[in-house]
């Protein structure tokens, strides 16, 4: 262990050389600080630094260094904190009075970091060069920084300078390793190896500590200096006398004499160790106090105290190292042993009888025993000192009506009349086989077993069963009441011969191992600690943990191992033996309450720590679909607090707290819909104090989850519904319409037909009446032609020529006859109606020769044939096709048929 320090939340952080380490609550975790880095870097912790800006800083072993953000307890990536070169060893961190971070190395030197800046600068110093190479240790004091190198110099850096100075000592101080601590005006160097020296004037001057071995660090505490040395143990100095700390004394409690650094935290001193571990030296008055182990004990093992008797003296049996009397002088308790070895190892019972020390033991018979030392008597079952004693592994002793005492045993329940060791009863287990504890109130004697509940025997043999499902450990008389400790169903209350109610272990596992009463009050060493109980003036049963189970410091309670002493409680565990102070109610306080991680289907989420009576406007946002919501949160505290009462709610849930078993520190929501949630964590402490802490979390919704989105969609769906009732109705419509359609379509087609039958009849009839009219005309031509070859024959009579030409001019009137051009243009229109709209439209100056030209033209007829409908010779069609061209503004390269056939 090579490095501690605490935070401002009240975290211990430990480095190691197996890594960094988070303690709180007596447990210390693992902390994975790697994770964040770009590099293979080591995992060897060499020294750590609380920065004024809540950065935690380590100093790697060939690693440089890193960091963890202590707002949200994550590791800080490397870009986002200055780095040093990852082959330097950085043993030692310091932060100033100015803000500058300085980093001490093994072997390259010191470094740098100004306020504000992003690069680390190399310290330099030309003269002391040597000595700067190796730094240990860092200490303020005003404009002074003084600075544990190796080397052969004590060093001091005067910063309105900038210089690096060296002062004298009264010997040599040459050492590979020196460390520095500053209290006031005091100024001590520890030089590892030579001695521990204080500056007086300009001078440095080694104290006389009559210390052995190496010693390592020295640091001023409470008026005292503090010395841990390498094998020889920790060493107190007052000014004048010296305190050893070593595990060769077996009442220190301390398991290795190897020693680092010493550091200040909470009410205590923690040091390193090289392979033990911390270890806490408890240096102000305590409320809890170990009583010393005797000298014989190994310093390293278990010593369990399972058995406790008081008369002037503290008896006590112990599970494998036999009975020990402790005797109080000067409220100083001295341990005493027992040097006969046909004492019990285990000690399982006592009572005091007659003046004499009874002791049960396991498998090995019950023993009576004078305050000297001396057995007087030895009852061994199935042996010729049985006196009756019918099994050797005795659990409880009870004294009773006149002299007997009673004996329970794992065969049932026996008394000692004075002469011999009788079983009352026709069956051996007429009141239980194993008798955990007896206790007796004056009229009855109740029995305790481990199977089968209670039972009480008058005087007269009465005998009366209450059941009861799990062991009983302990059973107290208090006011008319019985108070029992149980394994697993914590404290019962018996009145009247029944079970009434349960103090404690109602909704969680909880064992009592022993009750104890005196002037009314009442406590109780149970596996949440020990606590106080009480009833009010409404009969109302309550209890408040007086002490935390770590802060006992004597591991687990044991059965039937709680007395008074005076004002005092005297409890025994796997540990030894603690005083208890009383009238201390420091339990009562609740640590800080802070919320430390955040977790989204188990993926953790980035927060900043929350802390109880700290106003936060953060709210925690989860994503749509989140299933499992988990908050984690702690106590910042020295030992687990199992005895504060720890509950939640979330009020849009309902008004009701759930409560959480002893000792978690997680809350699990599952399944929540989305929305918007207040979470309170309160912890409820002795004397009904109590902390709340207040965290606000909202769970998005996916687009189909939100209210004006559902709205959206049923607006949507009722438009969709008239839509389709809309479509249906308009299809129906569409297809009545589309019948009435296909229908007149069937008409029209068929009038279609019959249009152009007519049409075609009259295209027919248009084409035989041009052609017609053109056979009429040529042989009307032809007529003429003979008629007027005839009047010009010779020899013909005035009457034949008279005739001749009447003849010529009919056919001429013929030839110039309107009334044929008059029937051909209507039926020509009537059957190319838009045709000849649009040619009159166009063209409104057209003479009607000129439309007759167009329709014969339309008609695709050469300008011959046209000529012969119209009489008139083809150039005269030539002529009136080019003016016809000119009218309707054609250019010359235009055709005017294709035109015509196109209009």
């Amino acid at each position: 262990m090579y490095s501690i320090v605490q935070d401002d939340w009240g975290f211990v952080w430990i480095g190691t050389r197996d890594g960094l380490y988070k303690y709180n609550e007596g447990r210390a975790r693992s902390f994975p600080f790697l994770d964040s880095t770009d590099f293979r870097r080591s995992n060897n912790v060499q020294s750590l630094l609380v920065t004024q800006d809540s950065v935690l800083l380590i100093g790697l072993q060939l690693g440089g260094i890193m960091g963890v953000d202590l707002e949200s307890l994550r590791p800080i990536p490397d870009n986002k904190i200055p780095q040093l070169p990852r082959e330097v060893s950085i043993i030692s961190l310091h932060q100033d009075s100015e803000g500058t971070i300085w980093a001490g190395s093994s072997g390259s030197g010191i470094f740098q970091l100004r306020l504000g800046s992003e690069d680390w600068e190399r310290f330099v110093s030309d003269e002391y060069a040597e000595d700067l190479k190796f730094i240990f240790d860092f200490e303020d004091q005003g404009d002074t920084l003084w600075i544990a190198t190796s080397g052969d110099h004590l060093l001091y850096y005067l910063k309105s300078q900038s210089s690096v100075y060296a002062l004298e000592a009264n010997k040599s101080v040459s050492s590979f390793r020196k460390s520095v601590d500053v209290s006031g005006g005091k100024v001590i160097f520890s030089v590892e190896g030579t001695g521990v020296f204080e500056l007086t004037g300009d001078v440095f001057y080694e104290l006389a500590i009559p210390t052995k071995g190496t010693q390592r660090d020295a640091i001023f505490y409470e008026g005292n200096v503090w010395i841990s040395t390498d094998g020889y143990g920790v060493y107190q100095w007052n000014g004048s006398t010296a305190q050893h700390f070593t595990k060769q004394d077996p009442t220190s409690g301390i398991i290795t004499d190897q020693f680092y650094g010493i550091y200040e935290v909470y009410d205590a001193l923690w040091l390193g160790t090289y392979n033990g571990g911390i270890a806490q030296f408890p240096v102000k008055s305590s409320a809890v106090s170990l009583l010393p182990k005797p000298k014989k004990f190994v310093a390293s093992s278990i010593q369990s105290a399972i058995s406790m008797v008081s008369d002037n003296d503290l008896w006590v049996g112990f599970d494998g190292d036999g009975l020990v009397r402790y005797r109080e002088t000067e409220s100083i308790w001295q341990p005493t042993t027992f040097d006969n070895p046909f004492l019990p190892d285990v000690v399982t019972s006592l009572e005091f009888y007659q003046d004499e020390l009874w002791i049960g033991s396991l498998g090995q018979g019950l023993f009576v025993m004078d305050t000297s030392g001396t057995i007087k008597e030895h009852f061994l079952a199935y042996s010729q000192s049985s006196r009756g004693l019918e099994n050797s592994n005795i659990w409880s002793l009870e004294k009773t009506w006149g002299d007997s005492l009673w004996i329970g045993t794992l065969y049932g329940l026996q008394f000692w009349d004075g002469v011999e060791i009788t079983s009352p009863f026709d069956t051996p287990w007429r009141v239980g086989r194993n008798i955990m504890d007896l206790e007796f109130d004056g009229d009855l004697l109740w029995v305790g077993t481990e199977f089968q509940g209670i039972y009480t025997l008058s005087r007269q043999g009465a005998i009366q069963s209450i059941p009861i499902k799990n062991s009983v450990l302990d059973i107290e008389t208090y006011l008319n009441y019985k108070l029992v400790g149980t394994e697993g169903s914590g404290v019962l209350v018996i009145d009247e011969g029944r079970v009434i109610d349960t103090i404690i272990g109602k909704e969680s596992f909880v064992n009592c191992y022993s009750i104890s009463e005196k002037k009314g009050r009442v406590y109780a060493a149970t596996s949440v600690g020990l606590l106080e109980i009480k009833i009010n003036d409404q009969l109302e049963w309550s209890y408040e943990v007086f002490k935390e189970l770590d802060e006992l410091q004597v591991g687990l309670s044991n059965r039937k191992a709680l007395l008074w002493n005076g004002e005092r409680l005297l409890l025994g565990g796997t540990q030894g033996v603690v005083e208890i102070s009383t009238e201390d109610s420091s339990a009562a306080a609740i640590p800080p309450i802070l919320i430390t991680g955040v977790f989204a289907d188990n993926l953790p989420k980035a927060i900043p720590i929350i802390k109880d009576g700290v106003s936060s406007a953060q709210t925690v946002v989860f994503a749509a679909g989140t299933k499992s919501v988990r908050f984690n949160f702690e106590l910042a505290s020295n030992t687990l607090r199992n005895g504060i009462s720890n509950a939640y709610r979330i009020k849009a849930l309902g008004d009701y707290w759930v409560e959480l078993p002893y000792g978690t520190r997680t809350i699990d929501l599952q399944e929540l819909p989305p929305g918007k949630y207040l979470l309170e964590v309160r912890s409820l402490g002795a004397n009904a104090v109590e902390k709340t802490v207040l965290i606000t979390f909202r769970i998005k919704s996916f687009l189909i989850q939100r209210s004006w989105f559902r709205v959206l969609i049923f607006v949507v769906f009722i438009f969709l519904i008239g839509t389709a009732v809309s479509f249906y109705q308009e299809r129906k419509y569409r297809s009545t319409r589309l019948k009435l359609v296909e229908t007149e379509r069937e008409l029209l087609k068929a009038k279609a037909s019959e249009l152009e039958v007519k049409s075609n009849q009259q295209k027919t009839e248009l084409s035989f009446q041009l052609l017609k009219t053109s056979s009429r005309l040529e042989l009307l031509h032809s007529f003429k032609e003979r008629l007027e070859s005839e009047s010009k024959q010779k020899n013909r009579s005035d009457e034949v020529l008279i005739f001749l030409k009447s003849m010529t001019r009919e056919i001429n009137r013929e030839l110039q006859s309107e009334n044929y051009w008059d029937h051909f243009e209507r039926n020509y229109r009537e059957l190319h109606e838009e045709f000849s709209r649009r040619l009159v439209k166009q063209f409104p100056k057209l003479t009607k020769g000129e439309v007759r030209l167009c329709y014969l033209i339309r008609q695709k007829m050469s300008n011959k044939e046209i000529a012969t409908v119209l009489n008139v010779s083809p150039a005269a069609i030539e002529k009136a096709k080019y003016r016809l061209k000119k009218k309707i503004v054609l250019d010359k390269e235009d055709a005017l048929d294709e035109y015509i056939q196109g209009l």
